[in-house]
């Protein structure tokens, strides 16, 4: 609890009657949207409620009283002078003395605090940039889209950037600052809760002091101040030794390293990171890697112990049935399978804390090394392992959960575990059916996480080639899947797991994202069908993968109100109209062209084929960006497309009667196509042609005829989704009676999907 100044203290009873009152107790900020860092300031004596039990959220604030709670927030020491307008029988007196000697305040040119007048947003993003200054050096810079950044003063401009950056400004839902709009006593109290949480001082200004190891073979991390880790050598004679700890911000979470030698400092066989997670809701995920250069397989623990706890039970995910692992003509055969599921502690009936538990992962780097310096780099799967215990002791109140690790040698050793102070999963039956979903589409729902990103199955046509090779695919590291089941059900994991596949695709682009660059990803393996064909070798860009990807930032920006990612698909956009001018198409028609699936920065390779659902995506993306901007050069682009598709027609048809996949850029054909993917494409495009004032396409609609006729045909599957397009867009004749039911995997699940879901799909 901070203290407040006696004089100070006595002057808010007396005259003004704001008391202390108890969070729950305020009548006014139930349906607040800042009622969590209303509460929590109260409860740290940074700010308080009125006599009469209210809050008043939306009363405005003054310079001097936002200063108040800054220095109660960092429990500044006094200060011995103020400002000639600020006298020592004023009530902010001892807070303004304090800010002045902290330098939170330096007055104006006539030497005046003028603490009695509105603090604007832009005088706040400059108190709060200099409050973080004094307790670090918190001097990286975002750079602002925010649609009224050229009003920001100059005084306050870069205090802005820097507050953007660290997560304290995150501007209005319309992607706004408001620079000169006065704070209200609910938005102070977010600006100052989310300056004291990026400095770890909620819940007091000394950080807890975690238990001391309880030999050299352990570890202690703390996560927050009622909870820590242990990691532990259970192999005796491996000692595990401290070298250093790192801090990076992401959009929504920020990561903490902590690197360790593991063995003798002066020759260690290896290293251990730990890495927490901790995202913007309290929740942390907890990332452990082992790298062990020797011969010796050894044994580790994760220790999660948790206090004032007594009791527990576990939802495994193995009860709602078992993978199949069988051949996919693509990828093979993928080993792994799904979380072990979640761990609810418990006091009595309460559930105090839940975990979901990952797998241990063994793998071992692969990688060629090309003559330009560059490299293709995957991982090869050894095992996925299950091994864990839960204990009680009664007598000190305390559960305990061992996540079990084999730390092989030669190889790489990795286990993940999410951790929560609440339900994962309000619902149970949401729940459960999650889990099912996930043993049915186990894969395009990740498992293997770490602090790097997620690794998956990769074909066999990769280099270097490795039945068991996974890797950080860019499509399964953009979590479009997690957010629409999140916007579906709004559930708390969910809403996790998107958060952590944006800080994902942030350590994959090198932080271009938190530094709001949002870049264009290039794939870090090579596809053995490219190279042979092209001489295409990693890195690359592949278009589809990153729409994915684009689309995926832009919906997480605007369904959690980040206008920091909320546009993060206009790089993309500005990337294909870019596609022209360096030379990356193939003409169809003088003002016709479609965009070659795949781009290599430099002249190393030739230029590769055009695929109809590449194209058929890249148009439609443009469009949703033309809706969404409004600049036309979207849309000419999009129509310049479109006039290629069309005039490939009717050669896009095969003999079968089934579509090619792709065009070359000797405009010859080749490719068989996909069973689903290209039709809806051409069903959606159909859709946005509407939308943006585009008449329908015949020559689609006669592309969807002959592709829909070749499915049911052949008795070929059509999915939910693309049998939806059809009815909807008067298609039924087509499929009403002959089509053979879709597959379990699809009815599994009723809900409808957008574009997002489609293309994950």
């Amino acid at each position: 609890m901070r203290k407040v100044g006696g004089s100070l203290a006595a002057f808010l009873f007396v005259f003004t009657f704001v008391l202390h009152v108890s969070a729950q107790s305020f009548g006014d900020v139930d349906r607040h949207w800042a009622k969590k860092e209303i509460e929590a300031l109260t409860n740290e004596d940074v700010i308080s409620g009125y006599e009469d039990g209210t809050f008043r959220p939306y009363t405005e604030v003054t310079r001097g009283q936002f200063l108040a709670y800054l220095v109660r927030a960092l429990d500044l020491p006094a200060g011995t002078s103020t400002f000639p307008d600020v006298p020592p029988t004023s009530r902010l007196y001892e807070d303004i003395a304090a800010a002045k000697k902290a330098g939170l305040i330096l007055g104006n040119a006539n030497g005046q605090a003028l603490a009695n007048q509105p603090v604007t947003r832009s005088d706040v993003a400059v108190m709060l940039d200099r409050a973080m200054q004094l307790k670090g050096d918190y001097t990286n810079r975002a750079p602002l889209t925010y649609k009224d950044a050229a009003k920001i003063g100059k005084y306050a401009y870069g205090a802005v950037e820097r507050m953007t950056h660290y997560g304290l400004i995150r501007g209005t839902a319309d992607d706004t600052f408001e620079p000169t709009k006065i704070a209200t006593r609910g938005e102070s109290a977010v600006f100052v809760y989310r300056m004291m949480a990026a400095l770890d001082l909620i819940g007091g200004s000394i950080k807890p002091v975690p238990p001391t190891p309880a030999d050299n073979q352990e570890v202690v991390v703390p996560v927050h101040e009622d909870q820590y880790i242990k990691v532990r050598m259970n192999t005796k004679g491996v000692p595990l030794t401290y070298t250093k700890q790192t801090t990076i911000v992401h959009v929504l979470s920020t990561d903490e390293h902590y690197y360790y030698h593991m063995g003798s400092t002066s020759k260690p066989l290896g290293s251990l990171q730990v890495t927490l997670r901790k995202l913007d809701n309290g929740d942390t995920f907890v990332f452990t890697k082992f790298l062990h250069n020797g011969d010796n397989t050894y044994s580790a623990s994760v220790i999660l112990p948790f206090q004032q706890s007594n009791d527990y039970s576990i939802a495994k995910y193995s009860a709602h049935g078992t993978v199949d692992q069988s051949h996919n003509n693509t990828f093979g055969v993928d080993k792994t399978s799904h979380p072990t599921g979640i761990l609810s502690v418990k006091n009595g009936v309460k559930v105090t804390n839940e975990v979901m538990m990952g797998k241990n992962y063994i793998s071992v780097q692969r990688q060629t090394n090309y003559a330009n310096g560059q490299r293709s780099v995957i991982r090869e799967l050894l095992n996925e392992r299950e091994s864990y215990q839960v204990l009680t002791n009664p007598s000190q109140n305390l559960v305990t959960a061992q996540m079990n690790m084999s730390v092989q040698g030669k190889a790489i050793s990795e286990s993940w575990a999410l951790l929560s102070e609440q339900p994962l999963f309000a619902s149970e039956t949401n729940r459960n059916d999650w889990f099912k979903r996930t043993i049915l589409e186990y894969g395009s729902i990740n498992n293997w996480f770490t602090a790097d990103g997620a690794y998956t199955k990769l074909p066999w046509s990769i280099e270097p080639t490795y039945q068991m090779g996974y890797g950080r695919n860019i499509n399964r590291l953009q979590g479009g899947i997690y957010l629409t089941a999140y916007n579906a059900n709004q559930e708390r994991y969910l809403r996790d797991l998107v958060v952590n596949a944006v800080a994902d695709l942030d350590v994959f682009a090198g932080g271009a994202i938190t530094a709001g660059d949002t870049p264009v990803f290039e794939t870090e393996y090579t596809s053995t069908w490219l190279k042979k064909a092209y001489g295409t070798t990693a890195p690359y860009v592949d278009t589809r993968l990153n729409e994915n990807a684009a689309l995926f930032l832009k919906n997480t920006g605007e369904t959690l109100h980040v206008p920091q990612i909320a546009k993060a698909n206009l790089r993309y956009a500005d990337f294909l109209i870019n596609q022209r001018n360096l030379g990356n198409t193939i003409s169809v028609t003088p003002s016709g062209y479609l965009i070659a699936d795949y781009y290599k920065i430099g002249a190393d390779s030739k230029k590769t084929h055009a695929s109809l659902n590449h194209a058929l995506g890249e148009m439609r993306f443009l469009l949703e960006t033309y809706k969404q901007t409004g600049n036309t050069v979207y849309l000419t682009t999009a129509r310049e497309m479109k006039e290629g598709i069309e005039n490939l027609h009717p050669k896009w048809i095969r003999p079968s009667g089934d579509l090619w996949y792709q065009v070359n850029s000797d405009l010859t054909f080749s490719g068989g196509d996909y069973p689903d993917l290209t039709l809806m494409d051409l069903l959606l495009s159909q859709n946005v042609f509407a939308e943006t004032g585009i008449a329908r396409s015949e020559i689609f609609d006669q592309l969807i005829r002959t592709k829909t006729a070749y499915l049911v045909d052949n008795n070929i599957s059509i999915i939910k989704p693309v049998v939806q397009l059809l009815h909807d867009q008067g298609f039924s004749d087509l499929i009403n009676g002959t089509y053979r039911a879709s597959s379990s995997r699809v009815d599994l699940n009723e809900r409808p999907k957008d574009t997002l879901d489609l293309l994950a799909e």
